[in-house]
């Protein structure tokens, strides 16, 4: 194909760009770089093909790899494509490795924000893969790919294939058969996603991705600068508390990595998805149960101020007026934990005794 051939007499052809299937051209008529694209389809499978890509040049979003026009040049069809400077997921993973959660949460708000417009004007994308996420230099990412035939896909098959892009960011490669374990937001988030009985709402898909791009779990917070003030722990606590009291039944995945706490140092509780609750902070009685709730929170707030989550003579070294309280929400005894409303009293108490957060 020579340097200097034109499409519709308009899209000058420059270079190929990533493995070569789309090329760099120039638009003579808008003074811009486009990107194009044969549209290769079966000859049976042509006129849906253009169908579909004509209605995907009415899809408008600022996450979206516009699709600026369609063509047909010496019998062949041709996607013109918004030119987007970045460098694909799938690069950025095999050059660099496995993205920072943060980072890889940050791309899924951007991907599903492309999708919920899609899916609203009944556009499904159908290859949503880390090759189709461009990653700009600004952060923000951008999902191409729009204006091929999707087969008849459901929106559903488009969220399935986010997970899976999404579990390639963090763990460097697909999930096969066995998604990567882990009780952190995300990759409870990714196996929910993937499981064979579909994926959770997309509100709350979309809210615990949010959270992730700007907040960290408990556990990392704590991580990083050691056991926090019992007065910190008591805030953090009645945050979760409400969220507790706010859903009015057990949650069942309360657990230092599903607290995520904001810039600001507040906490909020995520909803629950399908990856349980940690051992340690699974209630000995096993039930399903709000007191069950309560005694992980206790071994919540316990690994919070202590730096390591509870165990059988495990002292309380650094709880300070916080100790009572975690003590009877630990108890083995369901009957012996405080009530929702005692909790909020004592939790209120041990933050008023210490106003400096100390």
């Amino acid at each position: 194909m020579g340097e200097t051939r034109k499409l519709n007499d308009r899209y000058r052809l420059l270079n190929p760009l990533g493995a070569g299937a789309v090329r760099l051209a120039f638009d003579e008529a808008r003074h811009r770089d486009v990107a194009v694209r044969e549209l290769r389809v079966p000859p049976e499978l042509r006129e849906a093909a253009l169908f579909e890509a004509r209605r995907a040049t009415g899809l408008r979003h600022p996450s979206v790899v516009r699709v600026l026009d369609v063509l047909i040049e010496d019998g062949v069809p041709w996607l013109v494509m918004e030119f987007v400077s970045g460098v694909s997921l799938e690069q950025a993973v095999r050059s660099r490795g496995p993205l920072p959660v943060q980072q890889a949460a940050r791309a899924g708000v951007c991907v599903l924000a492309a999708l919920t417009a899609a899916h609203g004007a009944g556009v499904v994308h159908g290859r949503v893969d880390p090759g189709n996420v461009l990653l700009t230099a600004t952060g923000r990412a951008v999902l191409a790919g729009f204006g091929f035939p999707s087969l008849s896909m459901l929106p559903s098959a488009d969220l399935w294939s986010l997970a899976a892009t999404l579990h390639f960011a963090v763990e460097g490669r697909p999930p096969g058969q066995v998604p990567a374990a882990g009780a952190d937001p995300l990759r409870s988030l990714i196996r929910a996603m993937l499981h064979p009985a579909g994926p959770p709402p997309v509100e709350v898909v979309r809210e615990t991705l949010d959270r992730l791009a700007v907040d960290r779990p408990l556990d990392a917070v704590v991580g990083a600068s050691g056991p926090l003030p019992p007065a910190r722990v008591a805030a953090i606590g009645l945050a979760v508390l409400d969220r507790l009291v706010a859903g009015g039944a057990f949650h069942g995945g309360v657990q230092p990595g599903n607290v995520l706490i904001d810039g600001a140092g507040q906490a909020r509780l995520m909803p629950l998805l399908r990856a349980g609750t940690l051992p340690a902070y699974t209630a000995p009685e096993g039930a399903a149960t709000q007191a069950a709730d309560l005694w992980s929170l206790g071994a919540t707030l316990f690994t919070a101020v202590e730096g390591a989550p509870p165990a059988p003579g495990a002292p309380l070294t650094r709880a300070g007026a916080l100790a009572p309280v975690l003590l009877r929400l630990l108890s083995g005894d369901p009957a012996h934990r405080p009530t929702m409303d005692e909790l909020r009293g004592e939790l209120l108490a041990v933050m008023a005794g210490d106003p400096n957060g100390n």
